[in-house]
């Protein structure tokens, strides 16, 4: 079910509510019209990311299709679960498959941004007639062991800061170390996406520190973590474009390689001067994107 529960109609979107299967409660920004003639754009964030992000992207693309942005649970505005295990991939898929039914979304294109792109590749086993065709930004079915940890390690601590200014550099330091293409403004901007106040003006990043539980206990399992390979599969039929920062260590070159080698069609862009992840305002992300959309 969905409850609308603002307008804003100076940024061209509204906002719902959705219940999760069991209630606890998603936010969703709503951009462009439902009865636009273009498949809609489904965007999901990566792992502590939410709508945020998308905001830039949806306002390029709502005039002619509506953009779906939720933050997945524990992330944004959306509920925080009591008990961590709510945060499983097949808990998140489950939400997202929620807010398709909700808000009316039979098919779409999915923009996946890093753990959105898992959940992507998701959809295309669940329920493959969803998708329309998909954007993987910077993910792809291999990801180093000690990548997850350290992912894993920096969702748990909310690391508060005193000011946006002292956000925007940790921000720089822990997510920019060695780009190339990003000013101050850039690193504020990103940190007004990443964190949110609290009534002392203490700035803390805006998501539940227990999302990376089930991370860091699949990083412990080893041997039983998914085959990711056979969930890229799933995309097989499906028209997919890669985008991978040149810096990045989640995504490689190699992982990127064998990607096009077990799926001839695929497009891959690989986005100079960034690290993970292309932050989708680079001239060559959009220039990919709007062409690859344009087709769709």
């Amino acid at each position: 079910m969905s409850s609308p529960i603002a307008v804003h109609e100076a940024q061209a979107y509204c906002e719902h509510q959705v219940s999760a299967r069991d209630g606890l409660r998603l936010y969703v920004r709503d951009y462009g019209r439902r009865s636009a003639a273009r498949s809609p754009l489904l965007c999901l964030p990566g792992f502590t990311r939410d709508s945020r992000d998308f905001h830039d992207l949806a306002l390029r693309h709502a005039r002619n299709r509506r953009v779906v942005c939720p933050d997945l649970l524990g992330r944004g505005s959306s509920d925080y679960a009591s008990q961590p295990a709510r945060y499983t991939p097949t808990a998140m898929l489950e939400d997202v498959l929620d807010v398709m039914d909700a808000l009316g979304v039979e098919r779409a294109v999915v923009i996946g941004a890093s753990f959105g792109g898992f959940l992507a590749m998701g959809l295309g086993a669940a329920r493959p007639r969803s998708l329309t065709s998909v954007i993987l930004n910077d993910v792809g079915p291999d990801v180093d062991r000690r990548e997850t940890a350290r992912i894993a390690g920096y969702i748990a601590e909310h690391r508060p800061q005193p000011s946006w200014q002292a956000a925007a550099a940790h921000a720089r330091e822990t997510l920019g170390k060695g780009w190339s293409r990003q000013d101050d403004e850039t690193w504020l901007r990103l940190a007004r996406q990443s964190y949110s106040e609290k009534p002392d003006g203490t700035l803390v990043l805006d998501h539940d520190p227990k999302i990376g539980v089930p991370l860091g206990a699949a990083v412990k399992g080893g041997s039983n973590a998914p085959d990711l390979w056979r969930l890229f599969g799933a995309l097989k039929a499906v028209p997919t474009l890669v985008l991978r920062g040149a810096l990045s260590r989640i995504l490689t070159p190699e992982t990127l390689a064998r990607m096009a080698q077990a799926k001839p069609d695929l497009i891959a862009v690989t986005v100079p001067g960034i690290g993970h992840m292309p932050l989708l305002d680079e001239p060559e992300a959009l220039e990919a994107i709007d062409g690859f959309l344009a087709r769709v």
